[in-house]
Parts: structure tokens; sequence; C-alpha cells
């Protein structure tokens, strides 16, 4: 190959830098996963929060049991916590939360329910609130409000 060759070849070693809507520049890097991070918001989701539910001290396993209408945390093979629900109206009643014991104050409960609340959103539904935990998890984590049915709210917040 001659120089002239070499030298026509384009460089794809060197950076591409592009124009962030903040007036900074981004390198390719960044901005290929800003634009990620962009593409992973539905156009219609709920105004962003900065409060989020922290992951529990326990990589449970989420799972959704239709038939006996529960959201559960499943640690190795063992059910450590549950929330169950009731169809109601087109809405989903969340009914009761529970966590073993052993397993409480460690953040279940919450990253529980949240994860439920993100799966209900998706379904297009909106929720009633009868259990008080799942009540303290949405006044302590705003981005959920949206879920609860105004017509029929259920517990309500503390004034």
């Amino acid at each position: 190959m001659t120089d002239d060759a070499v030298r026509s070849q384009p460089d794809t070693t060197k950076s591409t830098w592009a124009f962030s809507d903040y007036g900074e520049w981004l390198d390719e890097g960044t901005a290929a996963v800003l634009g990620d991070m962009g593409r992973r918001v539905p156009p219609s989701a709920a105004p962003l929060s900065f409060i989020t539910v922290p992951p529990a001290d326990f990589p449970f396993n989420f799972v959704h049991d239709e038939d006996e209408q529960a959201y559960k945390a499943i640690f190795g093979d063992e059910v450590i916590g549950y929330l169950s629900y009731r169809l109601v109206g087109g809405r989903v009643a969340l009914w009761s939360a529970a966590v073993l014991p052993d397993y409480r104050e460690h953040g279940v409960a919450a990253e529980l329910i949240a994860k439920a609340l993100d799966d209900i959103r998706s379904s297009g539904k909106k929720v009633t609130v009868i259990c008080p935990i799942v009540r303290r998890v949405i006044d302590h984590h705003p981005q959920y409000e949206d879920l609860v049915d105004k017509e029929h709210p259920g517990v309500r917040n503390r004034p």
C-alpha cells in the first residue's frame, strides 16, 4: 500500500465529538450512553423523580403470579415477601404486603412494591391502595402517585 493510500483511509482511532443540548461537547461514548438512556424512556412516561427505590439487601427474583393474584419476592427457593391484589372494576386493588421477619428492614417490601407498581404501570391500569405499606412506599416515592385511581384511591396519604 502506498503512503497516499494509507493517508486516505479514515482514522477510526480518533473519537468523534457531538454537541449536547446543554452546550458542552461530548465524546462519542458519552453521547451514545445518553442517547440510549433517552430512547429507554417511553414518551408517555410520568414525570421523572429523583427519589428512586433502592434495591433490597437480598437480590430476590420478582414473580407475578396471576393465578394467586400476587407479586412475590423469591430468594433462593423461599418466598420471602408478597403483595396480594384483586382486580376490581378495571383497576388493581393492592390488598396486602408482607415480608418474612428475617428479611424485614432490608428494603424487600419497598423494592417488591416498586416492581409491582412498575408492572401495573406497563399494563395501563390504575391502583386502589388498601395496604398501608403500599401507601407509605408511594408517599416516599411520588413517581408512583399518578397510578392511584383518583375516584377510588383507597388509603390516603397522611396530612
